[in-house]
């Protein structure tokens, strides 16, 4: 038997269990309360922000946990015979709860002809039926759509609360027997894992199923050989040959990155950033603000004043570079040119 993801076997069955989002949950709950239940509902936000999860939890609520709202993919089902399907259902009464819900995911998807389909039925909606659009795209769905349902903005969720909760995940992981007991969870590849995933929960409980599955060593040594993310440690090195003005050094660093079938382009878009990255610590001397984990701390604040001012004016040739090499099939030589002669117009 194949082992559940476990974004499912963690899925939040209750708002309680719903990290952040507290505005929007407050009002859901408060309506449920008080009976006041809308006939359609607009939830926005970006993946893994946790709007379907609500959507089914909210659904649930209203019926008391009878029946099951039905769940409609937009995203493969987006034409006007697929909404008629929808709208004959919605019109006859469900047989096993007291409203009958639908939940649109990525409702964005929608052909023009399905929201001109969908728009009579929100102008004069069935008694006991209620829909809840969610996507992540709302510049696509009609205005004439939305002044017609209540609409709900998800926030990315912060990386505290991500951290949070994969805490939880981790601790009820090792309860089970899942983890072994003596294995390591370092809490830096926790916090690497939440500023990977970029506000998205999901994103950030998949990447660490991926990275358990390698290993329940969880470090940020292990999540970097399994997701394929910064080597850290390459790039350090090839900032030092720059600065240094070791082109053997450099040469030798994108060489090897080559050679070992890594994809260039890619490499040099990351290495940007951890530029970014440096300049930004330089601003704040806070790890909140970038994607550098904290076990980079020490070669960071070795790091000379002259350092992070070479680094800054490295910023503007590699945004330049990043834009040359975007349609190059090879790019070996154009990234070689191009850090030799930052060495000499920007290294001083």
């Amino acid at each position: 038997m194949s082992k559940q993801p476990l974004y499912t076997v963690y899925r939040p069955k209750t708002f309680d269990d719903v990290t952040e989002q507290d505005i929007i949950k407050t009002i859901l709950t408060q309506q449920l309360e008080s009976g006041e239940i809308q006939h359609a509902y607009l939830f926005v936000g970006g993946a893994g922000t946790g709007k379907t999860t609500c959507a089914k939890i909210f659904a649930n609520e209203i019926n008391k946990h009878k029946g099951s709202p039905i769940e409609f993919d937009a995203a493969s089902n987006s034409g006007v015979e697929d909404v008629r399907d929808i709208l004959r259902e919605a019109k006859l009464k469900s047989l096993d709860s007291e409203y009958k819900v639908f939940i649109i995911d990525e409702c964005h998807a929608l052909s023009d002809k399905a929201w001109q389909a969908f728009l009579k039925i929100l102008e004069e909606p069935p008694a006991k039926t209620i829909f809840i659009f969610c996507t992540t795209d709302p510049q696509k769905i009609p205005k004439t759509i939305i002044s017609r349902v209540q609409r709900y903005t998800f926030n990315r969720i912060s990386q505290k609360g991500i951290v949070r909760r994969l805490d939880y995940i981790l601790a009820k992981e090792v309860e089970e027997g899942n983890i072994p007991t003596g294995d390591h969870q370092d809490l830096d590849a926790v916090e690497y894992l939440a500023k990977i995933a970029d506000g998205g929960m999901r994103d950030a409980i998949t990447l660490m199923d991926k990275c358990l599955a390698y290993s329940s060593d969880l470090t940020v040594a292990n999540i970097i050989k399994v997701l394929g993310t910064v080597d850290y440690k390459v790039m350090e090195k090839l900032t030092e040959a720059v600065i240094s003005h070791d082109r053997q050094e450099c040469i030798d660093i994108i060489g090897k990155i080559h050679a070992d079938g890594k994809d260039l382009k890619r490499f040099m878009r990351d290495y940007m950033n951890f530029l970014l990255d440096i300049c930004k610590y330089d601003i704040t001397r806070s790890f909140d603000y970038i994607n550098i984990p904290q076990t980079e701390a020490e070669w960071l604040n070795e790091f000379e004043d002259s350092w992070y001012e070479t680094v800054d004016a490295m910023l503007s040739p590699m945004v330049k570079l990043i834009d040359r090499i975007k349609y190059d099939t090879n790019p070996k030589s154009m990234i070689e040119v191009s850090m030799l002669i930052m060495m000499e117009e920007v290294v001083k």
